[in-house]
Parts: structure tokens; C-alpha cells; sequence
């Protein structure tokens, strides 16, 4: 008999769980938001904006853009020789994301977590380096001033199309217009293309091209750590 009412006991308070939770996720629903939302974004591939429509709180769209041009100058120690090295990197990307909130009826973080699948067009994904020896090269018994040693060029270059797979923590239910989220992903660039050419005495260099695009190879995926800024219409 203690047997039966503990049984009918939890399958009461089961039940009671059951159409609770239901009834709390209704109500979540219900709450007043935003369906579409820009966002400002700042991340390791870039500042850019993004549109987001959400017609559901658990699923919702997202098409934007950002872009990344860094350059700069250095000048390093080669055989105890200055060595001016001039660089530039062009990252620049229209994507479209899809953005899915697995744990909406819970409480607490875990109901902020939100999982992103996308991919993002690159019309720029590109580095490219220039190297120039400042000094008089030694090579053997003969000495070789800087104006006729020449210029070192390096090019990589990857693929347009990549996928992206991430994470992060979005607020669905903002109290106000204005929230911030954060985000933490990949995009998949693939195996790149690399060149290296030289000029004058430089240019026998390129003979390293393969052991530069063996390097290289490594490098076949972009990390993103992103603040999103939003702005709910």
C-alpha cells in the first residue's frame, strides 16, 4: 500500500513539474521583446554590425559584415643586421547565422547560453609581408650592400568560404532596448595559399616557397571572441 502512494506520490509531483515548467516557458514567451535587434560587434575578426530576427525566442537569423585591416612596420636582427619588415593582413566577411537557445526554460546562465552554426563569405583573407635587409649581406667573401640584395615578398591567402560553429551568452528576455552579448567560435578557412618571390640576389628565395607552405598549412581556422552590442527596434 506505501508502495502505491509513493508511486501515485511522484508521478502527482511529476506532473505538477511537468505542467509548471510548461506553463513558466508560456510565460517566457509572453514576455515583451525585440524580434529584431542590430548589433554593433567587436571581435578578433573584426568591428562590423549584424541584423538579427527572431520570430521564436529559441531560434532566430542573423546576416552582417565586419572588417579587419591591420598593418604595421617592424624592424628585427638578422646576422646582427637591421631588417625592416612591412606587413599588412585584410580579413573582411558578409556571413549569415543561425542562432538556437537549447536551455530557454531554465534558470540561471544556462538559459542565456545560445549555439551558433553559420558561414560567412571572406572577399578579403589575405596577409601579405615585405622584407627588406638594411645592412651589407655577407655571402661567403663577397659583400652585398642592401640596394642590390633586393626585396623578400610573402603571400598567403585563404579560401572565400568558410563555415563557423560557436557559442556564447545572449540575454533573450532584456529588461531594456540595450543589452550586450558575448560569443566565442571558429571559422573553418581551410588550408591556405602561400607565395614567396624576391628580387635580385633575393630571388633565388623562392625555392622555400614549399617549406613556407608547409608552415602555413597549420593555420586553417580563424577564432572569434566577440562582444555584441544590442540594440533592440
Amino acid at each position: 500500500m506505501k508502495r502505491t502512494i509513493t508511486i501515485l506520490s511522484l508521478g502527482a509531483l511529476l506532473t505538477v513539474y511537468s505542467q509548471a515548467k510548461s506553463q513558466s516557458k508560456s510565460a517566457l514567451e509572453a514576455v515583451k521583446r525585440s524580434e529584431v535587434t542590430i548589433s554593433a560587434t567587436i571581435a578578433t575578426q573584426g568591428v562590423g554590425l549584424d541584423l538579427k530576427y527572431a520570430p521564436t525566442p529559441v531560434f532566430a537569423a542573423r546576416v552582417g559584415a565586419s572588417i579587419l585591416p591591420i598593418s604595421g612596420q617592424g624592424v628585427y636582427r638578422v646576422r646582427s643586421e637591421p631588417t625592416d619588415v612591412d606587413f599588412d593582413a585584410d580579413f573582411a566577411n558578409a556571413h549569415l547565422m543561425l542562432d538556437f537557445h537549447p536551455f530557454l526554460s531554465e534558470e540561471g546562465l544556462s538559459s542565456k547560453v545560445v549555439v551558433t552554426a553559420g558561414v560567412g563569405y571572406f572577399w578579403k583573407a589575405k596577409g601579405d609581408v615585405v622584407v627588406s635587409y638594411r645592412g651589407t649581406y655577407k655571402y661567403g667573401d663577397i659583400l652585398i650592400p642592401s640596394a642590390d640584395l633586393g626585396q623578400l615578398y610573402g603571400g598567403v591567402k585563404w579560401d572565400k568560404v568558410a563555415p563557423y560553429l560557436g557559442f556564447g551568452f545572449e540575454n533573450v528576455f532584456p529588461k531594456k532596448a540595450f543589452n550586450i552579448g558575448f560569443a566565442i567560435g571558429a571559422y573553418y578557412m581551410g588550408e591556405p595559399k602561400a607565395t614567396l618571390t624576391g628580387t635580385n640576389y633575393l630571388s633565388l628565395n623562392t625555392s622555400n616557397q614549399a617549406q613556407l607552405q608547409k608552415n602555413m598549412s597549420y593555420y586553417r581556422f580563424l577564432p572569434v571572441l566577440q562582444i555584441n552590442l544590442n540594440f533592440g527596434l
